[in-house]
């Protein structure tokens, strides 16, 4: 999907066509060096459109103010305003301006082309947390740069802000339309700012000075903000009215709402951190969008490990008259690294240990391997002493000692070797992986699964089969466990590949997953190499699928809604993977589920 962000700060979004506008033929019209290609979308005050340079096709966005506008000197200044704002900023998270000219006194704009989608078709429900912070830290680091520059953006909201893919799998954002930025500083010369007192933005995302038609500074953005985290973590807006008027009343008289009390996967850290980027009064927020960004990473930093319980080890050397007193650490899998001063056991000498832990003690024998003297440890920054390999290599022995070094209070006997598995214990074990054929069967895991939550299925099984193999086991069970790791692996392969998950639901007619794969960052151009592959190998007959697409228009245009959200099923059942039938049947339920009826028409 390509760059089709709303511009003109009136609220509309650039697909939705400007009442009593038709659409223009632009159509192979040249401005400047460009050709026009087809039309992005339209809104109140003009088209954005694509067009390639006429000799090294390079592909851009031109903004064409509407025609019938450009006697209107205010939209004209507006028009250009935005124009100067982008060239004053010039971020890596902000959209790039090329030029600035006239077509017969009309004004347009050429601006960078952007491939993926806007963060309001990205952000279909609740994202994970870190996820959501790592948009909001790039939105805030676009932020900062304007507000350096005296600039304020105020209409911060999901439709603004666009996600453009990473070779890494990630998304970079880039803030669009600074048609109702406002100029802090005294506007340079030829700089026409917007008018102060004016109410311009989107009331749902409107900071409570704003709301009035007070004076704002960068603050009112870092409300947005906050508005905007909110409905990323939570999937809903933190204020909501069925008027414009009530929801300002709410932004100016409303406690803000806690996030992680509407959704239970939101750290208290987070929540807090919102509450303080919608408080009402600006100078409770914030100071600057630097500061809000390292508070929402700190919110969902992984808390440091504990740190483990200390160890003291007694050491006895034979023909000692008694045991010494050392402290002990971990070193590798079987081995304990003591901190000694003085005289070291000799080499390869067999000693006596107690391991004594915060939950108990444990007898067993160890090996001196190898030696630090004082000289080396200075040399490496350590502490003198030895370094012990303990004998015993017993899966009880092992699950005991493991249990002492976390701290685990070590109740009763242990047993030193774990019995023999029988049959019937792997069998059920690797019942739980069987799954046929079926990948999402296989990890146990739902046809709309997230993809972190696959990749964690896929550990998960490696953890619990690996360890089968070094049991004692028929050569016949040892087959349906290497059997079930290569499933898994499998499995992981395909679901873990967004491209590769995307054909296969296809293949499945598994719609859940396949709106999953497009909330997770899959882009129009990938979902069109996807179905030309997928068309490639398999029949579909297309005159069927064209056939339930017109039935499902003819519904939707007489008002019959759940007929039509029948029809696109079956279309998509033929073709799955139809980026117009797939984009109208998820629009057309997500309005049925919130018991909302289209306004204009079809879903677009």
């Amino acid at each position: 999907m390509g760059w089709n962000g709303d511009w003109d700060g009136d609220g509309d979004g650039v697909d939705s066509p400007a009442p009593g506008v038709d659409a223009e033929a632009l159509t192979g019209q040249h401005f400047g060096s460009f050709r026009m290609v087809r039309e992005l979308g339209r809104g109140g005050m003009g088209a954005v459109w694509l067009a390639e340079h006429a000799l090294i096709q390079k592909r851009v966005a031109v903004k064409v103010l509407h025609a019938h506008l450009v006697r209107d000197q205010r939209l004209v200044e507006r028009f250009l305003s935005e124009a100067r704002t982008l060239t004053l900023i010039q971020h890596p998270n902000v959209v790039s301006l090329f030029d600035l000219n006239l077509r017969e006194g009309r004004p347009y704009l050429v601006m960078e082309y952007l491939e993926g989608q806007s963060l309001d078709t990205f952000a279909q429900g609740p994202l994970a947390p870190a996820l959501a912070v790592g948009l909001l830290s790039q939105v805030c680091d676009a932020l900062g740069a304007a507000h350096a520059h005296g600039i304020v953006h105020r209409d911060l909201k999901p439709a603004n802000v666009f996600l453009v893919p990473t070779a890494q799998g990630g998304h970079r954002v880039k803030l669009l339309d600074f048609g109702i930025a406002k100029l802090l500083a005294p506007a340079p010369e030829g700089v026409t700012a917007t008018q102060s007192g004016t109410l311009l933005g989107t009331p749902e995302y409107m900071a409570p000075e704003q709301c009035g038609g007070e004076r704002v500074d960068g603050r009112a953005d870092l409300y947005a903000a906050g508005v905007l985290g909110y409905l990323l973590v939570t999937g809903q807006l933190p204020f909501t009215g069925s008027h414009p008027a009530e929801m300002l009343l709410a932004h100016m008289m409303k406690p803000p709402p806690l996030a992680h009390e509407a959704c239970a996967a939101v750290p208290p850290a987070l929540s807090r951190v919102l509450v303080r980027a919608m408080a009402k009064r600006p100078e409770d927020r914030f100071a600057s969008a630097a500061e809000l960004r390292e508070a929402l990473q700190q919110a969902v930093r992984p808390e440091p490990p504990a740190p483990r319980p200390p160890l003291t080890v007694q050491v006895r050397v034979k023909g000692a008259s008694s045991p010494r007193v050392l402290r002990g650490e971990r070193a590798g899998r079987l081995g304990l690294f003591l901190h000694a001063e003085g005289a070291l056991p000799p080499l390869l000498e067999d000693v006596a240990l107690r391991l004594q832990g915060a939950g108990g003690e444990l007898d067993c024998m160890g090996q001196v391997v190898r030696h630090v003297c004082a000289e080396q440890a200075q040399a490496w920054r350590m502490s003198p002493g030895f370094g012990i390999q303990l004998r015993d290599t017993s899966a009880g022995f092992l699950q005991t000692f493991e249990r002492l070094l976390s701290g685990e209070p070590l109740k009763g006997p242990v047993p030193l070797s774990l019995p023999v598995w029988q049959d019937a214990q792997v069998d059920a074990v690797l019942r739980s992986f069987q799954g046929g054929g079926d990948h999402y069967e296989v990890l146990g895991v739902a046809k709309d699964a997230p993809a972190e939550g696959i990749r964690r299925r896929a550990r998960e099984a490696r953890a619990v089969l690996e360890p089968l193999l070094e049991r004692p086991l028929s050569p016949a069970l040892r087959a349906r466990v290497e059997q079930a790791l290569a499933r898994a692996g499998e499995a992981l392969h395909t679901l873990g590949h967004l491209e590769r998950r995307t054909e296969y639901d296809a293949s499945l007619r598994n719609l859940e997953g396949l709106l999953r794969c497009l909330s997770e960052g899959l882009t129009l151009t990938a979902l069109e190499q996807c179905r030309a592959r997928f068309l490639s190998q398999h029949r579909v007959p297309q005159g069927r699928a064209t056939l339930h697409l017109a039935t499902g228009l003819a519904f939707a245009a007489q008002g019959e809604l759940h007929q039509a959200l029948d029809a696109y099923e079956q279309a998509l059942r033929v073709d799955p993977l139809h980026w117009e039938v797939l984009k109208r049947w998820r629009m057309l339920r997500a309005q049925l589920r919130r018991g909302t009826a289209p306004t204009t028409g079809a879903p677009r």
